[in-house]
């Protein structure tokens, strides 16, 4: 039974190959194409690309041409080469910008470059691109509910991970030890995204870099971040007055606190003198 089976499928698949070994070979171009159509609707997108790849060229011109070269970028998609598809959508909506298919095209470009965004630890320009893209197609397509908010929850996804990115940007200036970078870079995220589930680390992260900075500075300068690291705790506390990390920052305050009280007696003698 099993050599039976196996039988069957070799001879099937040699069938299959060799239908589509005198499709390649076939010099009419109507049933080449039609050949490529129907891999195409079996969901077959290697063979129908490989169809449609080799009689686009004739086709120029004709009414056919825009039909295969719109499946062309689908089969580029369905196979997972994002960046290609993306390249023939676009070159697609270029040459037939009235085309039936323009809107689905439009869609097909934005979604590929979508799924070709890169993690959120590198570089974002392609993120940047892909939101463009969906922003172009809901701006040009405002009637079409069901895509346009999908297109809606997308950009939400992208612009989460760029702002993942800044935050990640800014921190590292505290993970190096570059305090007065991270202070500004921190302050700066948190006033870009005020909304943002990372707010509460950053502005945590911008008290620790001032206190560490304040206690490793010259006597001349101690006052001052001291000062600076006490504003950005009770900006914090008033921010996050449920906070887990207040514990931890109120022994950071106690003791920027003392500091200061230190600093002033001395301060006022050198005055008197």
């Amino acid at each position: 039974m099993k050599r039976l089976l196996s039988g069957i499928l070799f001879l099937f698949l040699l069938t299959a190959c060799s239908k589509f070994g005198r499709l390649q070979k076939s010099d009419n171009l109507d049933i080449k194409r039609e050949g490529a159509y129907t891999y195409y609707d079996k969901k077959d997108f290697f063979r129908s690309s490989v169809l449609l790849e080799s009689i686009i060229p004739l086709l120029k011109g004709t009414e056919h041409a825009e039909k295969a070269e719109f499946l062309y970028a689908m089969c580029q998609y369905e196979l997972r080469l994002l960046e290609s598809a993306s390249f023939y959508f676009d070159y697609f909506l270029e040459t037939y910008p009235r085309s039936i298919y323009a809107e689905e095209a439009l869609y097909m470009n934005a979604l590929s470059q979508f799924e070709n965004t890169p993690a959120y630890y590198l570089d974002q320009g392609g993120t940047d691109k892909a939101i463009l893209a969906l922003e172009n197609y809901i701006n040009r397509y405002p009637d079409s509910e069901e895509k346009r908010k999908q297109c809606q929850e997308m950009i939400s996804m992208l612009n989460e991970r760029v702002e993942r990115k800044d935050f990640e940007n800014a921190r590292i200036f505290h993970q190096v030890m570059e305090y007065k970078a991270a202070i500004i870079t921190l302050a700066n995220f948190a006033k870009d995204y005020p909304d943002s589930p990372y707010k509460e680390e950053a502005l945590y992260l911008r008290i620790i870099s001032a206190f560490r900075l304040a206690k490793n500075s010259t006597d001349a300068k101690k006052p001052e971040r001291f000062r600076q690291t006490i504003d950005f705790y009770t900006t914090f506390a008033d921010s996050f007055p449920k906070s887990k990390k207040l514990k931890e920052l109120e022994s950071v305050y106690d003791y920027s606190t003392k500091q200061l009280a230190q600093v002033k007696p001395t301060q006022n003698e050198k005055v008197k003198d």
